[in-house]
């Protein structure tokens, strides 16, 4: 049995420490956009966030850019798992939703056509995650903890399989523009007027996409009904950390949203930054949160 390297992609959210903390390596998507000036700009979708700061990245969009991003490329897969399959590795992808990417597909394409034949004693094993940001990131850091306790590579594939419906996302935007613009949810007409003061409340379906599943009056409403989703659909929260994702949110905002997933009993709570994939999907403001509770059964409309 070859030793298996654990991959995930842009959209995972994961922190350097976490990655590193826990032997993960990732590949990295697109983003690109347009300044002022007409000039373009493409640059990795980096979760160390090696060419553009946070705060930049979430006020060009602010100033009115529109960011859009694109799959891992093929030269990206090739410079990241070749030399892998050149030590006899086996790679395990836990690729972002195939609701939101084709990337977990390209991978699937690009060993099937040529690292197969290339290297016919190693293997690829990718895992369709059905989600992203920190659902994804905790699938991988779960991922990465049965490696460490042994299990082989197709053990934590098939666990991961039957369990990712459990990784949930509950998540509130300024509005459903931004999604919208980029075809990253589904929801019902009414959800797009974008009514004064209404934010819509999100979750990862059971197909991987962004579906707005319910209405809040106002930004601490939201918020307040964030806390109340979680406290009603998580298992064992004192058993796990919950993870909180946003794009330049307001720290009153995230003081409110952090002392109320508190009150339910995790083990801790961690804010991090929205990653430059999601957060170009979603625009500035987002919040998310993340944990494991009740399967997500629902499909968006």
């Amino acid at each position: 049995m070859n030793k298996f390297v654990i991959f995930t992609d842009s959209t995972s959210d994961l922190t350097t420490q976490q990655r590193k903390d826990h032997n993960i390596e990732f590949v990295n998507m697109l983003v690109n956009w347009t300044d002022k000036d007409k000039k373009f700009h493409e640059i990795n979708a980096d979760l160390d966030w090696k060419e553009i700061s946070p705060t930049d990245y979430y006020n060009l969009m602010r100033d009115g850019t529109v960011i859009m991003t694109s799959q891992v490329t093929e030269q990206e897969f090739d410079a990241k798992f070749v030399p892998h399959f050149e030590k006899g590795e086996d790679i395990l992808y836990l690729a972002c939703s195939s609701g939101l990417s084709t990337s977990g597909g390209s991978a699937e394409r690009l060993y099937k056509e040529k690292y197969s034949k290339q290297f016919p004693n190693c293997k690829l094993v990718v895992v369709d995650t059905l989600t992203s940001v920190m659902a994804q990131g905790l699938m991988v850091l779960d991922a990465a903890e049965m490696r460490d306790a042994g299990k082989s590579i197709d053990e934590i594939a098939k666990t991961i399989e039957e369990t990712r419906l459990t990784y949930n996302q509950t998540a509130t935007v300024e509005d459903l523009t931004t999604l919208a613009k980029h075809g990253r949810v589904k929801a019902s007409t009414a959800f797009f007027g974008n009514i004064f003061g209404v934010k819509p409340i999100l979750v990862s379906d059971a197909h991987g996409n962004n579906y707005a599943v319910e209405k809040a009056k106002g930004r601490r409403n939201a918020l307040l009904r964030i806390a109340a989703i979680t406290k009603e659909r998580v298992i064992n929260p004192e058993k796990q950390i919950c993870y909180v994702c946003e794009a330049d949110a307001k720290r009153e905002d995230l003081d409110l949203l952090v002392g109320q997933l508190k009150a339910i009993g995790f083990k801790d709570v961690v804010t991090q930054k929205l990653g430059p994939i999601i957060a170009a999907s979603c625009g500035p403001a987002t919040i998310g949160v993340y944990y494991k509770g009740q399967p997500e059964t629902r499909v968006g409309e």
